[in-house]
């Protein structure tokens, strides 16, 4: 069906062309861009108003304005009310805010940077969630508690508290067919260059020098079961919640297995064979000796934050160029 609405300048109704086009606007204090839409007559090439077009714009504004501002979107909202389980006036209550707050936004209505600040926090961090469930579960009527907690005990059991599961978990998913010998090197180079490159640890657990390279113990036995085998993975369940990381986390470790994620079991082990903290661990034990002791987390930091210096590693896509180098020594290694 043809596009029709009436000209002015034609005087008649016409065929109209829509153009897509990039605005600049400067409303409530911010400069942002907007991709909007435009109405052209077929006839005399006068722009048009068309109410469905102008209204679709409108929605565009406010999208492009929350982007810009940061603030949290309704669908992300929605997902954290689907993630625990939780209708909105709980939620509202739970979070101090108005009873009838969060169905003002779900609505349309823009929500307060502080207020959005709050709900990014929630979406990503579960244990939040538990500790306002317990704190204001005398707020919120019993079937609310009952359900939302339920809902945290389903994705505790399903995930673990721990951050290494959950970090576990995304790195699964997110990488093809891995086995639990290249998820413990992930792991570990997760770890170490996370602290690196940011001055925090991305989770607490300490790694063992294993014969086969440094391991975290309760990872190894989640999923010894598979061996040499690739993990079985449930990546629909998995996404459901992977809300719990953080977007910096989540950027983080793409990069990781965009850096290593390439690599083998095989090769990612011999990599950290090279290594010092994998070398100093193992002290005067032979290649096959068996051994728990724990690479120290501070041998990590003091040989990873060398790394980055060396190599120039400024941001996580740099990190490539660290296990390529990795690689290209190990294959030279292997020719001799």
């Amino acid at each position: 069906m043809d596009n029709k609405t009436f000209c002015l300048e034609c005087g008649c109704d016409v065929n109209y062309s829509i153009v897509s086009e990039v605005v600049e606007i400067f409303g409530r204090g911010v400069k942002f861009c907007c991709a909007e839409m435009s109405a052209y007559c077929n006839v005399c090439g006068e722009k048009l108003y068309v109410p469905e077009i102008n209204d679709a714009n409108v929605n565009s504004r406010e999208e492009a304005y929350r982007k810009a501002m940061q603030l949290i979107s309704v669908s992300e909202i929605q997902d954290i009310m689907e993630k625990y389980n939780i209708g909105a006036g709980p939620l509202a209550k739970l979070l101090g805010f108005g009873e009838i707050t969060i169905n003002r936004y779900l609505s349309g209505q823009l929500p307060s940077k502080a207020h959005s600040e709050k709900l990014f926090e929630l979406k990503n961090n579960r244990q939040l969630m538990e500790r306002l469930l317990e704190d204001g579960k005398d707020l919120i009527t019993t079937v609310a508690y009952t359900k939302c907690k339920s809902r945290l005990n389903y994705l505790n059991e399903l995930f673990g508290r721990r951050k290494i599961d959950l970090i576990a978990q995304y790195i699964l998913t997110k990488s093809g067919d891995i086995t639990p010998l290249a998820l413990q090197k992930l792991l570990y180079y997760s770890q170490a260059f996370y602290y690196a490159l940011f001055n925090k640890s991305l989770f607490d657990d300490d790694c063992q020098a294993w014969a086969h390279g440094p391991v975290f113990p309760s990872v190894y036995y989640k999923y010894k079961e598979y061996g040499y085998d690739p993990i079985e993975k449930n990546i629909e369940e998995f996404e459901s919640c992977c809300g719990d990381l953080s977007v910096d986390e989540i950027s983080f470790l793409d990069a990781i297995i965009t850096s290593f994620g390439c690599y083998s079991g095989t090769v990612l082990r011999a990599m950290t064979h090279c290594e010092l903290p994998w070398i100093e661990a193992r002290g005067n034990l032979r290649p096959s000796d068996r051994s728990v002791s724990t690479i120290k987390r501070k041998t990590i930091n003091v040989y990873f934050a060398d790394v980055i210096k060396k190599n120039n590693i400024q941001n996580p896509c740099d990190i490539a160029k660290y296990s390529r180098k990795l690689y290209e020594k190990i294959v030279i290694a292997d020719s001799f």
